[in-house]
């Protein structure tokens, strides 16, 4: 049994460690930095190092670039060319209303021509972007597609369903002395509960061997929710060779407020 006095010396020895162990863990706090999402290290909720959970998204933080699969020229009569490129965007979670793009054209000596353009991109979209009508007087020999500039954004949107429900290729028979015209056709269906104020088409037709011979973009106005419209696409000249394939693609930006008709 310890003394009165004992104890009370054991009372007030405890009471000072107390006190240094409280000043310890408070000039600890202060100098040990807390967590944060630019300190190198996953922690306080992170998915990975610095993102995810309280920070920014790691797709954000680190974004895949676009892929492209492939890029096409196509003699579109004269000094005028078609380029096209089919690219994904193999992010999840991001998208992007302003991606800014080149084509140039080469031969063997050098650069002959360029043509830039903008797009969007929702989350793992694969499409095709086109560029028609790029004219040099020297013959390109190869075509190339860089992105210039992309803006990130986090989102999870799809793009809007807009069926292809038909579409035609014809040549149309000039007048006498005129230039027979390429000519593709398509009826859309908007089954969207959304109606828009624009709408974009991409057209490019390849023959049977899988040979782009003919790219283009075609705009078109108002598309009411559950409504139907027909786009036409012409070319100067009949296209070289047979058309087989022929691809449609109609695409609707949805990071631009002012193209949603709101429901009534």
């Amino acid at each position: 049994m310890f003394s009165w006095r004992a104890r009370r010396q054991l009372a007030a020895m405890g009471i000072v460690a107390a006190i240094f162990a409280g000043i310890a863990v408070w000039f600890g706090a202060r100098l040990i930095p807390s967590p944060t999402c630019f300190d190198n290290r996953q922690n306080h909720g992170e998915v990975g190092v610095d993102c995810g959970g309280p920070c920014l998204a790691c797709e954000l933080k680190n974004p895949k670039p676009l892929s492209v699969f492939w890029t096409r020229l196509a003699p579109a009569g004269g000094d005028w060319y078609d380029a096209a490129a089919l690219v994904e965007n193999q992010n999840q979670i991001l998208a992007s209303g302003d991606v800014r793009y080149e084509f140039a054209l080469f031969d063997e000596l050098g650069l002959v021509a360029r043509k830039s353009g903008s797009t969007f991109v929702y989350p793992q979209e694969r499409l095709i972007i086109a560029e028609p009508a790029l004219r040099t007087t020297r013959r390109p020999v190869r075509v190339e597609f860089r992105v210039i500039a992309i803006a990130w954004r986090t989102g999870r949107e799809s793009a809007p369903s807009i069926i292809v429900e038909h579409r035609d290729y014809t040549i149309a028979a000039g007048g006498e002395g005129e230039k027979k015209q390429s000519i593709v056709t398509a009826d859309l269906f908007n089954a969207s509960p959304l109606g828009f104020r624009a709408f974009a088409v991409t057209v490019a037709v390849f023959d049977p061997a899988g040979n782009l011979i003919g790219a283009n973009k075609v705009a078109g106005d108002t598309l009411a929710a559950g409504g139907r419209a027909k786009i036409k696409s012409l070319w100067p000249s009949a296209l070289p060779g047979d058309a087989g394939k022929i691809e449609i693609i109609p695409r609707v930006n949805l990071f631009d407020p002012e193209v949603i008709i709101k429901p009534q």
